[in-house]
């Protein structure tokens, strides 16, 4: 064994690339090779640990389930190393590879001598836990007691006055405290309490708590689920519940708590923001977005559903701020269709989105009508700005004079970038041929649909250069199937999920909607609709649909990661900081993906 090989490759490899020189080649002197074929089975239940160096190696659960597959700078073994306990699995070669086995001493050792590496594999053990857990649908109704009560103990001692207990609550603003006698729960008293107990009686404000509160009460558990404290309350006809955590109480649960956590709920969030009557109370709405975003990726929403939602609420806000502006401003002086671009008319909008969108006029924008309009623009997308979905840096508003058009000047506008398909025209293509109405004429936009789609279905040099333009940017995959790591503003590393990725997909699949004069604009929608009709091959859709939904759900889990740590949400993931399963499906996406750019090319690339 070439130790100076194995050095290089553990330099190479997290976390072990956080070690000098000196560390990794002590390291690499306790570590002996192995070469396996394909289906040799791999003997794992030794106390070592198991780096992988190449080849594909298959980890099966003892019922036979598939937990991951391991690739190269995977490791296994851990887990009885950390903690003693060995596993059933069963762990089979699929590609001739090389393995490294370092042993357990050295392992430990490191671990105990560098403390990220032992974060690391800490970390790598938590996550590994969840791969036993058989795939569950979707829940709506795993909200637990803990994600909305926080651990906030307000509590008053049995011997003191009624006077002081209102006081305090009026101090804290809650409406019932928790009594504690040594620590320990002996009773609740609620604002209820004091005016049927104590004001209702002609009680003096000297009365004991202990006089008026309502001894031994129910409590939960804050790991419990928040189903069971609405069966608690309804059961015994309460509105307050001490939250308790290993037997100490940590805070009170309220009916008003459950109310506002059902208020997280999209449908009850579009109702509020379509009852504001300014700008500042749909800002005050939209701060609820981040919070919302949390709650469905608790409740494990898959990501195409939660950008639906999202972009639901972004239509609300548009739709309300379109009519506060009319109130400010009168009735419009024509019939109008305000537009919507880009990832919001495909409905799939992320959480850093900016505004894509524009005004479709009944008549020339002149005059009076140019006016009225160029003043409902600002007040829409500066509307927009302050509830946090940001101005867009290309200026594609309807604030921009050259976005708000008649229906002949939009119809010529499309006519010229499908007769003339520059790479402005191009580049333009790309945003624009994605459009759907969000607040007013629906005649108006069809009108406008069907001419666009008129012409693209009847011209194949445009199609031929838009098909060009998808082709531009591959997948960040290279020969030996690795990922090609970028880097951003910021000097980080790491996969752009929505550039090299979903942007990929989004382009391809336009081109064949755009060909076959698709009305859908959503991509997944628009997948199903080409399979229908056979303009795509259904195992193909299928596999484009899969990797689409992979790499939706991959960005919405670092967005919300983002979100937890309070970090910018960023479309760059660094592969080392998810799951082997996940990488391998990553690099099976992106496979699928420069498949069908091959496929494009030989359908719309061919000499005309």
């Amino acid at each position: 064994m070439e130790i100076a090989d194995v050095t290089k490759f553990l330099a190479e490899t997290t976390p072990f690339d956080q070690l000098d020189g000196a560390a990794l080649g002590q390291l690499s002197a306790h570590i002996n090779v192995y070469y396996y074929q394909a289906q040799d089975s791999v003997k794992i239940n030794t106390d070592r640990l198991l780096i992988v160096r190449t080849g594909i190696f298959t980890l099966y659960s003892d019922q036979q389930q598939l937990l991951t597959k391991l690739q190269s700078g995977d490791f296994y073994g851990y887990q009885q190393l950390l903690t003693g306990l060995t596993d059933s699995d069963t762990l089979i070669c699929e590609e001739d590879g090389l393995v490294y086995w370092l042993a357990a001493e050295a392992f430990h050792q490191c671990r105990y001598q560098y403390k990220n590496i032992d974060i690391f594999f800490q970390r790598l053990f938590s996550r590994r836990l969840h791969q036993y857990r058989e795939q569950q649908q979707a829940s709506r109704f795993t909200l637990k007691i803990s994600d909305i009560v926080q651990q906030r103990k307000i509590a008053i001692r049995p011997e003191q006055t009624a006077q002081e207990a209102a006081k305090l609550m009026s101090d804290s603003r809650v409406s019932s405290l928790l009594v504690e006698e040594n620590s320990k729960l002996v009773g609740i008293l609620t604002d209820r309490d004091l005016r049927s107990r104590v004001l209702a009686h002609a009680l003096p404000a000297s009365t004991q708590v202990s006089q008026v509160m309502t001894r031994q009460p129910q409590s939960i558990d804050r790991h419990a689920y928040l189903y069971e404290a609405v069966q608690q309350m309804s059961q015994h006809n309460i509105h307050h519940l001490p939250v308790t955590d290993q037997g100490v109480c940590c805070g009170m649960l309220t009916a008003t708590d459950i109310i506002r956590s059902q208020q997280d709920h999209p449908v009850y969030l579009i109702g509020e923001i379509h009852r504001q009557l300014s700008t500042d109370g749909l800002e005050r709405c939209s701060q609820q977005i981040a919070a919302l975003a949390i709650t469905l990726s608790k409740q494990q929403v898959p990501a195409y559903e939660a950008g639906h939602i999202i972009t639901t609420i972004t239509d609300a806000l548009t739709q309300r701020l379109i009519y506060l502006a009319q109130q400010k401003l009168g009735e419009p002086p024509c019939v109008f269709s305000w537009l919507a671009f880009g990832s919001q008319a495909r409905m799939d909008q992320s959480l850093n989105a900016d505004q894509d969108n524009a005004l479709l006029l009944e008549k020339e924008p002149v005059g009076i009508v140019g006016e009225y309009f160029s003043a409902l623009a600002e007040f829409v997308c500066l509307g927009l700005a302050q509830c946090g979905i940001a101005l867009c840096p290309g200026n594609i508003m309807a604030t921009n004079p050259e976005l708000r058009l008649s229906l002949k000047g939009w119809s010529g506008r499309f006519a010229r970038w499908i007769a003339t398909p520059t790479p402005e025209a191009l580049l333009k293509a790309s945003i624009f041929f994605d459009l759907r109405v969000i607040e007013g004429s629906k005649g108006l936009f069809n009108a406008l649909q069907e001419d666009i789609l008129q012409r693209t279905t009847e011209a194949p040099l445009f199609l031929y250069h838009l098909a060009q333009a998808a082709l531009q940017r591959t997948a960040p995959l290279g020969f030996f199937k690795n990922f090609i790591l970028e880097q951003d503003g910021k000097h980080k590393k790491g996969l752009d999920l929505k550039k090299r990725g979903i942007s990929l997909i989004t382009d391809l699949v336009r081109v064949y909607a755009l060909y076959a004069g698709i009305h859908e604009v959503n991509t997944r929608g628009r997948l199903q609709q080409l399979a229908a009709q056979g303009i795509i091959d259904s195992k193909d859709s299928q596999n484009l649909n899969d990797a689409f939904d992979l790499l939706a759900q991959l960005r919405w889990e670092k967005h919300q990661h983002d979100l937890q740590l309070s970090h910018d949400v960023t479309n760059l993931l660094n592969p080392a900081e998810i799951s082997g399963l996940a990488r391998h499906q990553l690099k099976d996406s992106f496979a699928v993906i420069n498949e069908a750019q091959s496929r494009v090319k030989q359908r719309f690339c061919r000499e005309l």
